[in-house]
């Protein structure tokens, strides 16, 4: 009979039972007991399966129980040692790149002077050049403002003399001193320039050819100025360029131009310089030892034999008290007067 044949008729399953054994009987009970682990017999075991291959079952599944209980256990653990595996590599891995940095840097902090050192070698063969000290310059020789200083050939300062205001204290204008250094400067202009026109060439008057039939421009005169030898149209013609002053306004100027040398202490008297010839070595001599500031004007009157001394000097102006202009005293830094020109000017 079959298995399930048997199952179906009771009589039959209670003559069956005496057939087990005492083995057999004590493993069913506890599989009784334990209704959990029929669950996992009854999936691995087949309906068509054989009450013997029950039994092999119940008896593995209790076997295979306690792992599977030990499983979520030893899954915790794993899991809490993976949870702190981290976090102990962490600290590790930072320490170990900060100490890689740390080699690092003095590798290269100590590569860099070497490679520096190493630029540096071929300019240490060459010593810089010595620059020569700078010469200190010496300011030239003034006196004091409003004032005139006297001094003699050797250059030795005399006195001290109060200047006329009237003529050493004017306010200066720049408009006025452009003014008149322009008039000055144009008065000396020839203005001799001249062209001829084309009444003035000489040539014929004859018609070069006649006006129709030659296949040329017609033209009437060979002193027109299309042609070479010709008049000049608008050319320069003689003229004055003389600029309208008024002889007051001259005098103001010039006035203001000793004004201002006198302001900055810049005048000077040569007390006792006579010379029966003229000489230009002992005036430039003079001039060495009074150590003013150059370019220089030299104002005479009535001494001519000084002018003829002065005039060679490449630093140096000499100038008639009468023919003095605002100019030439704007052009030079120091005026050296004779006692002559210095009573004519200052007494004037």
């Amino acid at each position: 009979m079959s298995a399930d044949e048997i199952k179906n008729t009771p009589d039959v399953e209670a003559a069956a039972e005496p057939e087990k054994t005492e083995a057999a009987a004590a493993e069913t009970t506890e599989a009784a007991k334990k209704p959990a682990a029929k669950k996992p017999a009854a999936k691995k075991t087949a309906a068509a399966k054989a009450e013997g291959d029950e039994a092999k079952a119940e008896k593995k599944a209790p076997a295979k129980k306690p792992a599977a209980k030990k499983a979520p256990a030893k899954a915790e653990k794993a899991a809490d040692e993976k949870a702190a595996k981290p976090a102990a590599k962490k600290p590790a891995a930072k320490k170990a790149a900060s100490a890689k940095a740390e080699k690092a840097a003095p590798k290269k902090a100590a590569a860099k002077p070497a490679a520096k050192a190493a630029v540096a070698e071929p300019k240490a063969e060459r010593p810089p050049k010595q620059k020569a000290p700078a010469k200190a310059v010496e300011e030239a020789r003034k006196g004091a403002a409003g004032t005139a200083t006297f001094v003699d050939a050797s250059g030795k300062e005399l006195e001290a003399r109060k200047l006329d205001e009237a003529r050493f204290a004017v306010a200066a204008d720049v408009n006025t001193l452009h003014l008149v250094v322009r008039a000055e400067q144009a008065a000396r202009r020839s203005g001799t320039a001249s062209t001829k026109t084309r009444g003035e060439v000489s040539g014929s008057t004859a018609k070069l050819y006649r006006q129709k039939g030659t296949g040329r421009a017609r033209a009437g005169s060979v002193k027109s100025p299309i042609r070479t030898g010709g008049g000049i149209v608008f050319g320069p013609r003689p003229r004055s360029f003389d600029i309208k002053i008024n002889k007051k306004v001259v005098r103001k100027a010039l006035s203001m131009a000793l004004s201002d040398r006198a302001a900055n202490g810049r005048v000077f008297v040569a007390a006792g310089l006579e010379l029966a010839e003229p000489s230009t070595r002992a005036v430039e001599q003079f001039l060495v030892n009074l150590d003013c500031a150059a370019p220089v004007l030299f104002v005479t009157h009535d001494e001519p034999v000084l002018l003829k001394s002065v005039r060679n000097l490449p630093y140096a102006e000499a100038s008639e008290v009468a023919a003095l202009s605002t100019e030439q005293v704007l052009r030079a830094r120091s005026l050296v007067l004779t006692e002559k020109a210095f009573a004519a000017l200052n007494e004037a």
